[in-house]
């Protein structure tokens, strides 16, 4: 944000076009969209580098909403170029209005940011529940497979243990029957 004491503006602007983009990249970025790229306008500013100066809005608190122009490269090595486009003829009454408003854009985009957050840990949450309640379903499924598996199972094992007494039975009668042709 431009300080009262130099005039200079940090405001940051993305590629894409002053933006501002996610909220927490803190509060220096532009508000609102800009209705032009930084270097979308005419007549051309070139700075002391003999490159065309984007122009950018402030949105300090001394001067909210008003453009200037500095040069491209300031942040990287590049020259001291500054100077405002607009005329500082914003009453106070609109300043504090314009700051107003850019303060609540940036309270309602932080606080879109934490619904988006949560809104994901929610429905991360729900999915790490509907999968759980799949595999709970799958389970008791499989749990009610195996059941129906033991009950065939013992149906089965007491049809043998029966045949199995009958066949018992019968090998001693048969044994009796061939003992006693022996003895008589």
């Amino acid at each position: 944000m431009a300080s009262a004491s130099s005039g200079r503006s940090s405001t940051r602007s993305s590629a894409c076009g002053g933006r501002g983009g996610d909220a927490d990249r803190g509060t220096s970025w532009s508000p609102i969209a800009y209705w032009e790229g930084p270097l979308e306008y005419k007549p051309t500013v070139y700075c002391k580098c003999k490159k065309k100066a984007p122009r950018w809005i402030s949105w300090s608190i001394m001067n909210p909403g008003r453009r200037y122009y500095a040069c491209i490269n300031r942040r990287a090595g590049g020259c001291d170029f500054w100077q405002w486009h607009d005329e500082d003829s914003t009453t106070p009454f609109v300043k504090q209005l314009l700051i107003d408003l850019r303060d609540k854009v940036w309270a309602l985009a932080k606080e879109n940011a934490e619904l988006r957050d949560s809104f994901a840990d929610a429905r991360s949450g729900t999915e790490q529940q509907l999968f759980g309640t799949l595999q709970w379903t799958a389970l008791t499924t499989a749990l009610a497979d195996k059941e129906s598996e033991v009950f065939s199972l013992t149906g089965n094992l007491k049809k043998l243990e029966t045949q199995r007494q009958l066949l018992v039975v019968a090998i001693i009668d048969c044994m009796c029957i061939v003992v006693g042709m022996l003895f008589t």
